[in-house]
């Protein structure tokens, strides 16, 4: 079983959101079932009135995030994590990484890029990977012509990735996903360092590259990645 290390970006950012007793995804229905049970349960009084106050206000915190965005991020890149866990303990799969370089550095001619967030980074033995997840139907990538450009987003992230790596191991190279959990994207020839996968063949696809790192190497570049985690 592959190491996991962090926690999906998406659902770091609506846990600040909600109750402190939601500590993951999947604790948002039996949490919100608990205060409306105590609701129910606590008496009347000065102090029962404070402590429904309190009830109501966690409640409301869960019903005014039931529709946000960032839940389908979230179940997205919970499930690309699950699958990538599948794979053996050679495989370090790690979520929710904020990268800061020291200094601006050039994307497109441009002096433009100095952070990332990605989504997922696998290392291994097969090399580092960088793994942008994208939850679209086929509605909204049919219509987001002139919204986000999920390519760019992985290719700016990866270039930012890489470029951090060459101050731990000079050399190492990063492998560009994106991974379209609908299986709705296809190659972009506009962007050639991206490569396209869905959930059922990244497995495959990572199990298939040619060995570039040794232990030592994967282990080095796993204790620096993880003093960028976000939550």
């Amino acid at each position: 079983m592959a190491i996991i290390h962090g926690m999906a970006d998406s659902e770091s950012n609506l846990l600040d959101k909600l109750p402190d007793e939601v500590e993951n995804i999947k604790d948002i229905d039996r949490v919100k079932k608990e205060f409306e049970e105590k609701l129910a349960k606590e008496k009347s009084g000065f102090f029962g009135g404070i402590k429904k106050w309190n009830y109501k206000r966690q409640i409301s915190k869960i019903e005014n995030n039931k529709n946000n965005p960032l839940h389908a991020g979230a179940k997205g890149e919970n499930k690309v994590i699950d699958e990538l866990s599948k794979l053996d303990d050679s495989y370090h799969v790690l979520a929710g990484i904020d990268v800061q370089l020291a200094r601006w550095v050039t994307y497109n001619g441009k002096k433009n890029l100095k952070s990332a967030q990605l989504d997922i980074i696998v290392v291994s033995p097969k090399g580092v990977f960088a793994i942008e997840v994208k939850n679209w139907s086929d509605n909204y990538v049919k219509n987001n012509q002139k919204g986000l450009n999920p390519y760019e987003q992985t290719e700016r992230a990866g270039r930012v990735l890489w470029i951090l790596l060459q101050d731990v191991i000079k050399g190492t190279r990063v492998t560009n996903v994106l991974l379209s959990i609908q299986g709705n994207m296809s190659y972009n020839q506009n962007y050639r360092s991206v490569f396209v996968s869905r959930l059922d063949r990244i497995n495959q696809f990572l199990e298939n590259r040619q060995d570039s790192l040794n232990e030592k190497d994967v282990n080095k570049i796993v204790k620096n990645l993880k003093r960028s985690f976000i939550w």
